[in-house]
């Protein structure tokens, strides 16, 4: 038997040697245990927990590009009669394993990849309200356009370039100097295939039982967080800091974890507020439930550095990376010229 070099990473350990005895049929057992990320929530179910008739109506629905038939039960809170506006219709994915062949949830951090999950029960934006204005229910104002293209073209003018996913603002301000924020929600987003294939695995199975994940998906950090919302707050947060305005950003605990150490502010609360640029509230999943966790006060400066989770390598390593180009050229393929 010849195994793969991806089977030969699932090979016992010395540890399971000592009681697992090796054999042609033990080895391949180890090889076919898998890991993989597929759908926790779908239009705001526990995918695991819907029945075949359930999972067969809501198959219809994520078959189609348009998922508007299907209410969305966390912007509901928020916004009346609220569909589901996701292709597909998933709001989060988590890991799934099987070993020896039994297909069971992994114990692990749930990954959001929807913004309106965040909004369940409204709990979450009155949350971001409390800490950054001080009252219990703030006014929240949806998608707020903040840049617009340059040109002489006045209909050209009045088209969004972009714009703030939500404006938070204290009722109690409005008659005075109005007192508000920004706020910031990044879902993640995952590579690898579409989601089709599980449907279409799903819409072929007569079991009450999820089958394992079809594709190796995993959650895309790089392109949710340098490449999206970093240039976003470079962009956003220096124009509202000198309007006065702070700027929260929401996300989850996957997404926060990913980022590199992140610089905190210190000191009273009060002023830990003050001093910031960006105020990051990161949400936790518990009984499939997303509910308040850990707030975190930043600089810009630190926040962007965070989230790109990387640093410049040394000088010394730099300069020696260039002379081992130069001296293997030949084994570099065509990186090195002499021109």
């Amino acid at each position: 038997m010849t195994l793969t070099a991806d089977e030969k990473r699932h090979l016992p350990t010395h540890e399971d040697n000592q009681s697992v005895k090796l054999t042609p049929e033990t080895l391949m057992k180890k090889a076919t245990d898998q890991t993989r990320y597929g759908i926790y929530e779908w239009f705001g179910r526990d995918a695991v927990e819907l029945d075949l008739p359930q999972r067969r109506q809501l198959l219809k629905s994520a078959a189609g590009k348009d998922t508007s038939s299907e209410a969305c039960p966390f912007a509901e809170s928020i916004i009346t009669e609220a569909k589901c506006s996701k292709p597909g219709g998933v709001c989060s994915i988590r890991k799934y394993q099987k070993i020896g062949g039994i297909i069971s949830v992994k114990d692990d951090v749930p990954v959001t990849v929807c913004p309106q999950r965040f909004l369940e029960s409204k709990e979450l934006l009155r949350w971001v309200g409390k800490v950054m204005l001080g009252g219990e229910h703030p006014i929240a104002i949806k998608e707020i356009p903040f840049l617009a293209k340059m040109s002489n073209d006045e209909e050209d003018e009045k088209k969004k370039a972009g714009r703030i996913d939500w404006v938070l603002v204290d009722p109690a301000s409005l008659d005075t100097t109005m007192r508000w924020c920004a706020l910031e929600t990044q879902a993640v987003y995952f590579s690898g295939k579409a989601m089709a294939s599980e449907f279409q695995q799903w819409a072929g199975t007569v079991s009450e039982k999820i089958p394992f994940p079809t594709e190796n998906r995993r959650p895309d950090y790089r392109s949710s967080g340098p490449k999206r919302l970093a240039p976003q707050l470079q962009v956003k947060v220096p124009e509202l800091r000198n309007w006065g305005a702070k700027t929260a950003v929401l996300v989850d605990q996957f997404f926060f974890s990913q980022m590199s150490d992140l610089r905190e502010l210190t000191g009273p609360e009060h002023d830990r507020l003050a001093n910031s640029d960006v105020v990051w509230f990161v949400a936790n999943y518990r009984n499939r439930q997303l509910v308040p966790g850990r707030v975190v006060y930043s600089r810009l400066s630190e926040s962007i550095t965070a989230l790109n989770a990387t640093r410049p390598v040394g000088k010394s390593a730099f300069e020696s990376e260039i002379r081992d180009s130069i001296s293997n050229s030949h084994k570099r393929g065509r990186r090195v010229f002499i021109l």
